[in-house]
């Protein structure tokens, strides 16, 4: 990955860690996006009356690089991939049904009708019996007298695939904060449009038997097996 890509990374892990916490009933994401605007705000109306000096012009432009980044980290779902076109080797080994799959993963997942945008957290992968891909993220919220990640959002969060709904398989690198991981993007069609979401591991033969369930799921659903595409767009 390129430099401005890891810059962005860590970037993308500061914005998540604020969105993810709340003091009280607000996100530290929101607070910190209002403190930028308003005193954006203060310094360009101060300027305005008493002529513009250096320190105003600094801080209107510090000020509004700052909320840039956390827009744009916000608008990449607080992760940045990179796809790279790649064949899926020989030799890979099925994945036998109920049989788990352990990675980080990223993506809108749901429990008793709440969505959760969680970003790099641990998940199981498995496929059942009747074929669905299941890949649940077991979250630990960090909250102390109220301060950090809200106590409701702790325990198991869920996304739910039908392999027949998946239209595009990415092979690439995620960077996120100081880490840089092999990843792959699952895209899928649902009633509301089109969910993505980011798994990635150390271990790249691992994500190679991910790719290649995904990719014999989704070519040959009638039991003929094809070979796995990788899309080369991020």
């Amino acid at each position: 990955m390129s430099v401005l890509e890891r810059l962005l990374g860590l970037v993308a892990a500061a914005a998540y860690a604020l969105r993810r916490s709340k003091v009280g009933f607000v996100r530290l994401q929101v607070g910190a996006a209002l403190l930028c605007l308003v005193d954006a705000v203060c310094h360009a109306y101060r300027a305005w009356l008493m002529d513009f000096g250096v320190t105003d012009v600094c801080a209107i432009a510090l000020c509004s690089l700052l909320l840039a980044l956390l827009l744009s980290a916000h608008a990449r779902r607080y992760l940045v991939f990179h796809a790279q076109p790649v064949t899926l080797p020989e030799g890979v080994a099925d994945l036998a049904p109920e049989e788990r799959l352990f990675f980080r993963g990223s993506g809108w997942f749901e429990v008793n009708d709440t969505r959760n945008c969680l970003v790099e957290v641990p998940v199981v992968f498995w496929t059942t019996q009747l074929g669905e891909h299941i890949i649940a993220a077991k979250v630990r919220a960090l909250n102390i007298l109220g301060v950090g990640v809200p106590r409701v959002e702790r325990g198991w969060w869920y996304i739910f695939i039908n392999p027949l709904k998946v239209v595009d398989v990415a092979v690439g690198s995620i960077c996120f904060g100081l880490r840089v991981r092999h990843a792959l993007r699952i895209m899928w069609a649902t009633q509301k449009g089109r969910e993505r979401v980011y798994l990635s591991c150390a271990d790249r033969g691992q994500l190679c038997v991910l790719w290649k369930e995904l990719g014999i799921k989704k070519e040959a659903p009638r039991g003929t097996r094809g070979q796995p595409r990788c899309a080369a767009a991020g």
